[in-house]
Protein backbone atom coordinates (compact mmCIF):
# COMPACT_ATOMS: atom_id res chain seq x y z
CA UNK A 1 0.00 0.00 0.00
CA UNK A 2 2.55 2.48 0.98
CA UNK A 3 4.68 1.82 -2.06
CA UNK A 4 1.69 2.09 -4.40
CA UNK A 5 1.52 5.43 -3.16
CA UNK A 6 4.74 6.52 -3.30
CA UNK A 7 4.64 5.25 -6.98
CA UNK A 8 1.23 7.59 -7.48
CA UNK A 9 3.04 10.51 -5.21
CA UNK A 10 6.26 10.68 -5.83
CA UNK A 11 7.70 8.44 -8.64
CA UNK A 12 8.55 4.72 -9.43
CA UNK A 13 12.33 5.77 -10.02
CA UNK A 14 14.52 6.78 -7.25
CA UNK A 15 17.14 9.31 -7.22
CA UNK A 16 20.74 7.58 -6.83
CA UNK A 17 23.41 10.70 -6.49
CA UNK A 18 26.74 11.20 -4.35
CA UNK A 19 25.62 12.61 -0.42
CA UNK A 20 27.22 16.27 -0.52
CA UNK A 21 27.50 18.63 2.03
CA UNK A 22 26.65 22.37 1.20
CA UNK A 23 30.22 23.06 2.05
CA UNK A 24 31.57 21.18 -0.64
CA UNK A 25 29.54 23.88 -2.60
CA UNK A 26 31.40 26.51 -4.66
CA UNK A 27 31.29 30.07 -3.26
CA UNK A 28 28.78 30.59 -6.07
CA UNK A 29 26.72 28.12 -5.74
CA UNK A 30 26.26 28.04 -1.74
CA UNK A 31 25.31 32.15 -2.91
CA UNK A 32 22.47 30.27 -4.53
CA UNK A 33 21.67 28.02 -2.51
CA UNK A 34 21.59 30.79 0.38
CA UNK A 35 18.99 32.82 -2.18
CA UNK A 36 17.04 29.81 -2.64
CA UNK A 37 16.23 29.41 1.41
CA UNK A 38 15.36 33.05 1.40
CA UNK A 39 12.82 32.61 -1.67
CA UNK A 40 11.17 29.45 0.01
CA UNK A 41 10.62 31.02 2.92
CA UNK A 42 8.89 34.15 0.84
CA UNK A 43 6.71 31.47 -1.19
CA UNK A 44 5.99 29.76 2.08
CA UNK A 45 4.06 32.99 2.79
CA UNK A 46 2.71 33.66 -0.62
CA UNK A 47 1.42 29.72 -0.34
CA UNK A 48 -0.22 29.92 3.29
CA UNK A 49 -1.96 32.98 2.41
CA UNK A 50 -3.11 31.27 -1.58
CA UNK A 51 -4.09 27.98 -0.18
CA UNK A 52 -6.03 28.91 3.51
CA UNK A 53 -8.48 31.29 1.67
CA UNK A 54 -11.50 30.31 4.43
CA UNK A 55 -8.76 31.85 6.74
CA UNK A 56 -7.12 34.72 5.28
CA UNK A 57 -9.62 35.99 2.96
CA UNK A 58 -12.37 38.52 5.23
CA UNK A 59 -15.96 37.24 5.85
CA UNK A 60 -19.16 38.46 7.31
CA UNK A 61 -20.34 36.93 10.98
CA UNK A 62 -23.80 37.24 11.42
CA UNK A 63 -23.68 36.39 14.72
CA UNK A 64 -21.65 39.64 15.40
CA UNK A 65 -22.47 41.67 12.70
CA UNK A 66 -19.07 42.16 11.30
CA UNK A 67 -15.68 40.56 9.84
CA UNK A 68 -15.18 37.53 11.07
CA UNK A 69 -12.07 37.44 13.20
CA UNK A 70 -9.51 34.57 13.14
CA UNK A 71 -11.03 32.79 16.23
CA UNK A 72 -14.43 33.02 14.59
CA UNK A 73 -13.23 31.49 11.17
CA UNK A 74 -12.98 28.02 13.32
CA UNK A 75 -15.91 28.39 15.59
CA UNK A 76 -19.61 27.44 15.01
CA UNK A 77 -18.25 25.13 11.85
CA UNK A 78 -21.22 23.73 9.39
CA UNK A 79 -19.61 20.62 7.77
CA UNK A 80 -19.36 22.49 4.46
CA UNK A 81 -17.67 25.05 6.70
CA UNK A 82 -15.38 22.00 8.20
CA UNK A 83 -15.39 20.63 5.13
CA UNK A 84 -13.36 23.68 3.47
CA UNK A 85 -11.03 24.27 5.99
CA UNK A 86 -9.25 20.41 6.04
CA UNK A 87 -9.36 20.67 2.11
CA UNK A 88 -7.33 24.02 2.23
CA UNK A 89 -5.09 22.24 4.76
CA UNK A 90 -4.51 19.35 2.53
CA UNK A 91 -3.98 21.98 -0.57
CA UNK A 92 -1.56 23.53 1.81
CA UNK A 93 0.17 20.57 2.07
CA UNK A 94 0.63 19.86 -1.40
CA UNK A 95 2.13 23.24 -2.11
CA UNK A 96 4.64 22.32 0.26
CA UNK A 97 5.37 19.20 -1.25
CA UNK A 98 5.90 21.32 -4.58
CA UNK A 99 7.93 23.10 -2.98
CA UNK A 100 10.02 20.34 -1.36
CA UNK A 101 10.78 19.24 -4.67
CA UNK A 102 11.52 22.18 -6.39
CA UNK A 103 14.52 23.00 -4.02
CA UNK A 104 15.30 19.43 -4.30
CA UNK A 105 15.79 19.68 -7.59
CA UNK A 106 17.40 22.56 -7.21
CA UNK A 107 19.86 21.59 -4.55
CA UNK A 108 20.52 18.50 -6.78
CA UNK A 109 21.36 21.10 -9.79
CA UNK A 110 23.53 23.22 -7.85
CA UNK A 111 25.75 20.79 -6.26
CA UNK A 112 26.50 18.33 -9.60
CA UNK A 113 25.85 20.99 -12.53
CA UNK A 114 27.02 24.65 -13.68
CA UNK A 115 26.33 26.54 -16.04
CA UNK A 116 28.50 27.51 -19.15
CA UNK A 117 27.99 30.40 -21.51
CA UNK A 118 30.43 28.70 -24.04
CA UNK A 119 28.39 25.95 -24.83
CA UNK A 120 24.47 25.74 -26.09
CA UNK A 121 21.59 26.10 -23.97
CA UNK A 122 20.48 22.48 -24.62
CA UNK A 123 23.79 20.89 -24.92
CA UNK A 124 23.29 18.57 -21.39
CA UNK A 125 23.06 15.43 -22.62
CA UNK A 126 26.17 16.13 -25.44
CA UNK A 127 28.17 17.64 -22.53
CA UNK A 128 27.72 14.65 -19.80
CA UNK A 129 28.07 11.43 -21.91
CA UNK A 130 30.01 10.20 -19.11
CA UNK A 131 28.13 10.76 -16.53
CA UNK A 132 25.10 8.99 -17.50
CA UNK A 133 23.47 8.93 -13.83
CA UNK A 134 23.20 12.63 -13.79
CA UNK A 135 21.10 12.82 -16.65
CA UNK A 136 19.11 9.95 -15.44
CA UNK A 137 18.90 12.02 -12.03
CA UNK A 138 17.82 15.25 -14.51
CA UNK A 139 14.83 13.08 -15.48
CA UNK A 140 13.63 11.41 -12.73
CA UNK A 141 13.48 15.20 -10.56
CA UNK A 142 12.12 16.85 -13.86
CA UNK A 143 9.32 14.49 -14.17
CA UNK A 144 8.55 14.42 -10.45
CA UNK A 145 8.43 17.90 -10.43
CA UNK A 146 5.71 17.68 -13.61
CA UNK A 147 3.52 15.56 -11.80
CA UNK A 148 3.40 17.56 -8.12
CA UNK A 149 2.85 21.00 -10.28
CA UNK A 150 -0.04 19.06 -11.83
CA UNK A 151 -1.56 17.91 -8.78
CA UNK A 152 -0.87 21.21 -7.00
CA UNK A 153 -2.61 23.00 -9.83
CA UNK A 154 -5.82 20.42 -9.53
CA UNK A 155 -5.90 20.86 -6.05
CA UNK A 156 -5.50 24.84 -6.22
CA UNK A 157 -8.75 25.01 -8.38
CA UNK A 158 -10.95 22.75 -6.37
CA UNK A 159 -9.42 24.51 -3.38
CA UNK A 160 -10.45 28.21 -5.05
CA UNK A 161 -14.03 27.22 -6.34
CA UNK A 162 -15.09 25.39 -2.65
CA UNK A 163 -13.76 28.57 -0.64
CA UNK A 164 -15.55 30.83 -2.97
CA UNK A 165 -18.65 28.84 -2.42
CA UNK A 166 -18.45 29.10 1.22
CA UNK A 167 -17.38 32.81 1.15
CA UNK A 168 -19.67 34.39 -1.28
CA UNK A 169 -23.32 32.17 -0.70
CA UNK A 170 -22.57 32.28 3.18
CA UNK A 171 -20.07 34.77 4.50
CA UNK A 172 -19.88 37.47 1.86
CA UNK A 173 -17.98 40.84 3.80
CA UNK A 174 -18.67 42.80 0.44
CA UNK A 175 -15.89 44.05 -2.09
CA UNK A 176 -12.82 43.14 0.14
CA UNK A 177 -13.79 39.57 0.18
CA UNK A 178 -13.26 39.52 -3.99
CA UNK A 179 -10.42 41.68 -3.92
CA UNK A 180 -8.36 39.72 -1.04
CA UNK A 181 -9.52 36.25 -2.71
CA UNK A 182 -8.40 37.34 -6.29
CA UNK A 183 -5.07 38.51 -5.24
CA UNK A 184 -4.42 35.71 -2.78
CA UNK A 185 -5.12 33.29 -5.90
CA UNK A 186 -3.01 35.79 -8.06
CA UNK A 187 -0.05 35.34 -5.67
CA UNK A 188 0.88 31.66 -7.04
CA UNK A 189 -1.00 31.36 -10.22
CA UNK A 190 1.76 32.72 -12.42
CA UNK A 191 4.64 30.74 -10.49
CA UNK A 192 2.32 27.31 -11.17
CA UNK A 193 2.26 28.69 -14.97
CA UNK A 194 5.87 29.04 -15.49
CA UNK A 195 6.80 25.47 -13.57
CA UNK A 196 4.56 23.68 -15.85
CA UNK A 197 6.16 25.01 -18.83
CA UNK A 198 9.83 24.61 -17.44
CA UNK A 199 8.77 21.53 -16.38
CA UNK A 200 7.28 20.54 -20.15
CA UNK A 201 10.89 21.96 -21.85
CA UNK A 202 12.66 20.12 -19.11
CA UNK A 203 11.12 16.67 -19.96
CA UNK A 204 11.09 17.21 -23.96
CA UNK A 205 14.63 18.33 -23.94
CA UNK A 206 16.13 16.26 -20.99
CA UNK A 207 17.07 20.11 -19.50
CA UNK A 208 18.13 21.03 -16.32
CA UNK A 209 16.64 24.24 -16.47
CA UNK A 210 16.29 26.63 -12.61
CA UNK A 211 12.99 27.12 -11.30
CA UNK A 212 15.08 29.76 -8.35
CA UNK A 213 16.22 32.43 -10.76
CA UNK A 214 14.22 35.55 -12.16
CA UNK A 215 16.65 35.10 -15.63
CA UNK A 216 16.23 32.04 -17.39
CA UNK A 217 19.38 29.65 -16.52
CA UNK A 218 19.93 25.83 -17.93
CA UNK A 219 22.54 23.95 -16.42
CA UNK A 220 24.22 22.47 -19.01
CA UNK A 221 28.01 21.19 -18.16
CA UNK A 222 28.91 19.08 -14.73
CA UNK A 223 29.98 20.87 -12.12
CA UNK A 224 33.97 21.09 -11.75
CA UNK A 225 33.74 20.02 -7.89
CA UNK A 226 31.82 17.08 -8.63
CA UNK A 227 34.19 16.22 -12.00
CA UNK A 228 36.70 16.48 -9.49
CA UNK A 229 35.57 14.15 -6.98
CA UNK A 230 34.21 11.76 -9.78
CA UNK A 231 37.51 11.62 -12.23
CA UNK A 232 38.99 9.06 -10.31
CA UNK A 233 36.00 6.72 -10.79
CA UNK A 234 36.16 7.92 -14.54
CA UNK A 235 39.73 7.28 -14.83
CA UNK A 236 39.09 3.88 -13.71
CA UNK A 237 36.70 2.85 -16.15
CA UNK A 238 38.39 3.72 -18.79
CA UNK A 239 41.64 1.59 -17.99
CA UNK A 240 39.43 -1.57 -17.21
Amino acid sequence: MISWLKSIFWSKKEVKERRTSVSEMSQADKKDFTKGIFTTIIEGVKISMAALLSIFVPQYCPETETTCSLQDNFSNLSMFNEFVIAFNFITLFSFIMLITVINMRETYFLKSLDYSKDKSYNSLQENLKEYPDIIDNVKIYNKRLYKWARITIIMKTLNVIFSSVLIFYYYYDGFKSVTTIISNVLLVSDKLYNLVEICKESIKDTLALSTNRFEKRSYNVIDPIEEQTRKPKVEMIEKV
